[in-house]
């Protein structure tokens, strides 16, 4: 065998190697919601783990809460977090210490603003 096809070998063994793990770590990662700019039931399936959230004022004094609840509705008063922003056209973000878990799912109160939620995988 050539010395040229053997390098080709070892190459591409090399690649598959560190091509299997670089998959498996991605599937970890943190996920974010898209835009969410009215307040929404079940926003989330229950048992998300929240590792932070955002919200973007495009209006001035703009808020987001998140509940542990199938409905914002039965929730109002029992918020588990909230975000506000006073200044329009800025953002604030909250990134947890340890991740919120929602047994029951995410539901988003918001006034004004557009809010982002960040969840991913349990925390190991």
């Amino acid at each position: 065998m050539s010395k040229f096809k053997i390098f080709l070998a070892l190459m591409l063994v090399g690649v598959l190697a560190f091509a299997s793990p670089a998959i498996a770590v991605s599937n970890n990662r943190l996920q974010s919601t898209g835009a969410i700019e009215a307040s929404s039931d079940a926003e989330l399936p229950a048992g998300t783990w929240v590792y932070g959230i955002s919200i973007y004022a495009d209006a001035a004094s703009s808020q987001m809460a998140l509940y542990d609840s199938l409905t914002v509705a039965a929730a109002i008063g029992s918020e588990v977090d909230e975000v506000g922003e006073a200044t329009q056209y800025d953002t604030k973000t909250i990134w947890y210490p340890k991740p919120l878990y929602f047994a029951t799912g995410v539901s988003v109160y918001i006034e004004t603003g557009v809010g982002i939620i960040y969840y991913g995988p349990p925390p190991e």
